[in-house]
């Protein structure tokens, strides 16, 4: 059997590791799988206080195993790691976190249109990919009582990409339009014609359908900070918790709102690549959840947008920025509950009367 396609974002597509030692030195405690067991000689790797790996060696910034052995005889959460990957009917679509600083500089850095491309040589289709396997289900749903097809699916997806890094707005407008055009997605039934036709030509109107119809207050719930304290209550005892930066609205108007919208477009790109390759795509009810997810990671990129000026004594900047953007994917790939947040953003799915009547 053939090896399917890979799919990932053209900015990620020459990622290879830098060995920058964030993934080492990150506190994380990492499990060694049973075949390693005579190489490693213990079933734990257990960070020292200082949150590095025993086996990273910090003069070269390597991992001794890999150094020694191989790649192939890291520990499966070292192999896969920024990699994270969905596998659907379509084929492996893998996107990167950004915790990763080269995987940050990738994406921030790039001058490219972003663009989702297949067989990158990041990516070859004979690594192996962990990650959420769909291929034997069905495909995502555009409401509760409408499935998508792979390919209408796959039109949508890409266009949140293409919309997110390329709108001409700043970032809370650009989420908005994006909710109008789900909000007209959602609307097709079979006296439009195919979903696909539909699709195609909803998306097609893009900008000059301009930001209607009414959003209402459905993703009111998503933004500010709230948005962080519910993602941060998701993560497990045990864990690091952020703390909001006090005193947050006194440094928010000094450090982050003056340049904002300046720095809108690399706040969208990061936003663009978090729709890509989404699992929450096949873990809801309907894309007005994925939508959701966006007005969440972008409430919380402000709070770390916050953070990371508060801890750099300067106003938001590239180098921020990244920052901001590290530590949003720390949050929400690597601390956050994922069943906890999904039944809160799926709360977006559900219709107050008015709403059946404003989305024909």
């Amino acid at each position: 059997m053939a090896a399917a396609r890979v799919f990932a974002l053209n900015a990620h597509a020459t990622y290879a590791c830098r060995h920058s030692g964030a993934c080492c030195t990150a506190g994380w405690t990492i499990p060694v799988e049973a075949h390693l067991l005579p190489l490693v000689g213990a079933a734990w790797l257990e960070p020292d206080e200082q949150g590095a790996c025993p086996r990273y060696d910090r003069r070269s910034g390597l991992c001794q195993l890999q150094r020694d052995h191989g790649e192939r005889m890291l520990p499966e959460s070292c192999h896969h790691f920024p990699r994270r990957a969905l596998h659907d009917a379509r084929g492996t679509f893998v996107t990167l976190s950004h915790f990763c600083p080269t995987a940050a500089i990738l994406l921030l850095d790039s001058t490219e249109p972003l663009r989702v491309v297949a067989d990158a040589a990041g990516f070859p289709a004979a690594r192996g990919y962990e990650g959420l396997d769909a291929r034997e289900e069905w495909p995502p749903l555009l409401r509760r009582d409408v499935l998508f097809d792979h390919e209408s699916f796959g039109l949508w997806e890409r266009h949140m990409v293409e919309t997110l890094d390329s709108s001409p707005h700043g970032v809370g407008e650009t989420l908005s339009r994006l909710a109008a055009t789900a909000e007209r997605l959602r609307a097709w039934d079979l006296s439009q014609g195919s979903l696909l036709e539909w699709t195609a030509r909803q998306l097609a109107a893009g900008e000059a359908a301009g930001a209607g119809p009414l959003v209402g207050d459905r993703y009111a719930e998503y933004e500010g900070r709230r948005a962080f304290q519910r993602a941060v209550e998701s993560v497990p005892a045990g864990l690091p918790r952020p703390l909001l930066p006090e005193p947050y609205d006194d440094l928010d108007a000094t450090h982050v709102e003056p340049v904002w919208e300046q720095m809108a477009g690399g706040l969208r790109r990061f936003l663009a690549a978090r729709a890509f390759a989404s699992w929450t795509a096949y873990q809801s009810r309907g894309i007005r959840t994925q939508v959701a997810e966006l007005f969440m990671t972008a409430a919380i990129l402000r709070v770390e947008c916050v953070r990371a000026c508060a801890a750099a004594g300067q106003a938001l900047s590239r180098d921020t920025v990244r920052e901001a953007v590290r530590a949003t994917d720390r949050l929400l790939v690597h601390l956050a509950d994922r069943d906890r947040l999904l039944p809160w953003l799926g709360k977006a799915e559900d219709d107050a009367p008015a709403d059946r009547h404003r989305t024909r």
